[in-house]
């Protein structure tokens, strides 16, 4: 199981301890978007934290879950370096296409 998070946090102050606690549990994909490899129960304590930092009335902050049953396709250059063996690189290197011609 995993976790896609997206988040979107008004002050700098808030989202580099956002991003630093993401981090510390995830790969980021995208600017504001991160891929987690845990379990439900860490997924949840994450973003119960998470909830503490944020102001929800200017900020915004999305937990998925991504059960591993769950299929994706992936396009543009892998957000890793060639070779890395890890949770990101199990679960989603064969699906990664660097375009759509590679199907």
């Amino acid at each position: 199981m995993g976790w896609l998070v997206a988040y979107d946090i008004s002050s700098p102050k808030r989202w580099r301890k956002v991003y630093s606690r993401i981090g510390e549990v995830g790969y980021r994909l995208q600017y504001s978007l991160f891929w987690l490899p845990c379990d439900g129960r860490t997924g949840n304590a994450l973003a119960d934290s998470l909830a503490e930092i944020i102001d929800p009335g200017e900020d915004d902050l999305r937990f998925y879950r991504f059960p591993d049953t769950a299929w994706a396709r992936l396009y543009g250059p892998l957000p890793w370096s060639e070779g890395v063996d890890d949770a990101l690189t199990r679960r989603f290197g064969d699906c990664w296409r660097a375009s759509p011609d590679e199907d």
